[in-house]
């Protein structure tokens, strides 16, 4: 059984409506041409006519923004904040809605999302339909809520941080969906789960000492990451608070089971000895002197140990859908 400990808390409140049919200025579609690929693979066939066309038959008339490289996206999405754009929309893969996500914290600019990626993340956390009429459709409701979003060392994620087992196994996937060699990352990612074992962490959140022995710990403010791993399924969006999963007493094998049936969004009991707490700011280091550990935000490798990771209550403005029957939402209903 896991056992959870609540550090402090934050009154929620948090829902508004978005007139989008009366919109003075034409919401912002910032699409990714390329989204959709894995490993060379693609996952998706529609492309921006088809999103246009399910966002003009909601009655969502929009501006058509393609991307070209890294970093267009969170450009794009400031200037659509800068121009008085009241919304905007990513269309593509969980990296796209992330760097849009970037550009419009802090602002009244709300955040849709039309689904083209392999995974979703973001869609599924937010009830986004995968089909295009029904995400269109989900915009032009115009529910809007605002959400917490997480912060490690200055890199945002909306999803989750962490450190360990899973930041390597993320690192050394992006590497080859980057195109490297297999043989040389398989042969990495062999060496480093031989040299895991349970390193000794040390654990600050809000002022309150953890020493655990664990191959990883997630600092989740979303319930999935990576391939939809529901690493934190009972996580919030909306009470200020991130959830920190600290793996502890779970060997590599056995983390690696457990992640290889959590993936798709598979919402299962987590092995015995795992140890939640929720709090606002959370510091991780290593006990004794030793090899730092990968640090990641969103599956994105952005550092090694020591590292400090905070939320932003309330920092990002997001469509949301209804879930389906029998759902529970990531947020407290209106």
């Amino acid at each position: 059984m896991m056992t959870t400990t609540t550090i402090a808390t934050v009154p929620s409140g948090r829902h508004s409506h978005l007139d989008v049919a009366g919109l003075t200025s034409r919401p912002r579609l910032i699409i990714n041409p390329h989204a959709g690929q894995k490993l060379g693979l693609s996952t998706n066939t529609a492309g921006t006519d088809a999103v246009q066309a399910a966002l003009e038959k909601a009655g969502v008339d929009v501006m058509v923004q393609p991307t070209q490289g890294p970093g267009d996206a969170t450009r794009l999405a400031r200037t659509a904040v800068d121009d008085g754009c009241l919304l905007v929309i990513a269309a593509g893969g969980d990296g796209t809605v992330d760097e849009v996500a970037a550009g419009l914290l802090h602002s009244q600019t709300a955040l849709g999302i039309m689904p083209l990626g392999s995974i979703m993340n973001m869609a599924r956390t937010l009830c986004i339909p995968r089909d295009l009429a029904l995400a269109a459709g989900t915009i032009a409701a115009g529910h809007v809520l605002a959400m917490d979003v997480g912060q490690v060392d200055g890199h945002m994620f909306l999803e989750a941080g962490g450190v360990g087992l899973a930041a390597a196994l993320f690192g050394y996937f992006n590497r080859l969906d980057s195109g490297a060699r297999p043989g040389g990352v398989v042969r990495g990612a062999w060496r480093f789960l031989r040299t895991l074992g349970s390193p000794r962490m040390v654990i600050v959140a809000d002022g309150r000492r953890f020493d655990v022995h664990a191959t990883m710990v997630s600092v989740s403010n979303g319930p999935f990451v990576g391939a939809a791993y529901a690493l934190a399924p009972q996580v919030r969006i909306d009470d200020g608070m991130l959830d920190v999963v600290m793996f502890r007493g779970v060997g590599v094998p056995r983390m690696l089971v457990h992640m290889a049936l959590l993936a798709g969004g598979r919402r299962l009991p987590p092995p015995r000895g795992v140890e939640l707490v929720r709090a606002r700011s959370v510091d991780v280091a290593l006990r004794r002197r030793r090899r730092p550990l990968p640090v990641h935000a969103d599956g994105a490798a952005v550092g090694v140990t020591p590292t400090h990771f905070e939320v932003l209550p309330a920092a990002l403005r997001v469509i949301i859908g209804q879930p389906a029957a029998g759902e529970a939402p990531a947020w407290e209903p209106a």
